[in-house]
């Protein structure tokens, strides 16, 4: 009887691990990078979500910097200079520049170094969260960067993270987080182009509300996807199908 018990409790954890998987299997590297960031303690000093970085006395560019607001492009060119600031402290192109160290040389607040601190998948999932909420990529295709800026302006970046690349929590959603738009769960959600239309215009699509299944999930989480019918022209809502295409043909 001991062995039969022990053996349906492997059974079910074996199962609820399983279950959790694939809840979360989804999750992209964005929102990973933003998990490791908390963990880090990276906002200690950037603000919360990198949004706002704090007072550094003494050095010659003034606050710390955020990840916000183009700043990132000023420290780093391109992505291998976010992994040095991230693992290094310091870029190797500061480093050898005497006016930009003399910038920093009475700052009170110094990057620490995480090299040997994190791991691989940690450090590529901070600099896909750092590039991410800098829009350090941006569209080169004019109809998807001004799909972007709208999706910015009305507010869609709130709740599908940075350029609707995050997975933010949803409980009592079907898998618990809000999902983002260059993940598997698009696909599960949207069949083409007219239903996307629907879940902006409407809150949703009539093949997700005819699922009872599907409804009573959509009906139960607390967070629901507003309907912006009357709110966005139809110009509007072309360019932001044209930015998420963009988005998923330039997944992180």
């Amino acid at each position: 009887m001991k062995r039969i018990l022990a053996a349906l409790l492997i059974s079910a954890a074996a199962a609820l691990f399983a279950f959790h998987r694939w809840r979360t299997g989804n999750i992209g590297a964005v929102q990973r990078g933003f998990d490791v960031a908390s963990r880090r303690g990276c906002f200690t000093c950037h603000g919360p979500g990198g949004n706002h970085g704090a007072p550094n006395p003494g050095h010659g560019l003034g606050d710390v910097p955020s990840f916000t607001g183009g700043l990132v492009r000023m420290y780093a060119r391109d992505e291998a200079e976010i992994r040095e600031w991230i693992l290094d402290g310091l870029t190797r192109r500061v480093r050898d520049d005497p006016e930009q160290m003399a910038l920093r040389r009475d700052a009170t607040i110094r990057m620490p170094a995480w090299r040997g601190l994190i791991s691989d998948r940690e450090l590529d999932d901070l600099v896909a969260f750092v590039k991410a909420v800098s829009d350090f990529e941006s569209p080169d295709d004019p109809k998807a960067e001004e799909g972007r800026k709208i999706a910015q302006r009305i507010g869609c970046f709130n709740c599908h993270g940075p350029q609707g690349r995050g997975s933010a929590l949803n409980v009592r959603a079907f898998k618990g987080y809000i999902p983002s738009w260059d993940g598997a769960d698009f696909a599960e959600l949207v069949r083409d182009d007219r239903e996307i239309r629907a879940w902006i215009l409407d809150g949703g699509t009539r093949r997700a509300y005819a699922n009872p299944a599907a409804r009573w999930f959509l009906e139960r989480q607390p967070i629901k996807m507003p309907a912006y019918r009357g709110r966005l022209t139809e110009d509007e809502v072309a360019r932001i199908i044209d930015y998420m295409h963009w988005l998923r043909a330039h997944p992180y």
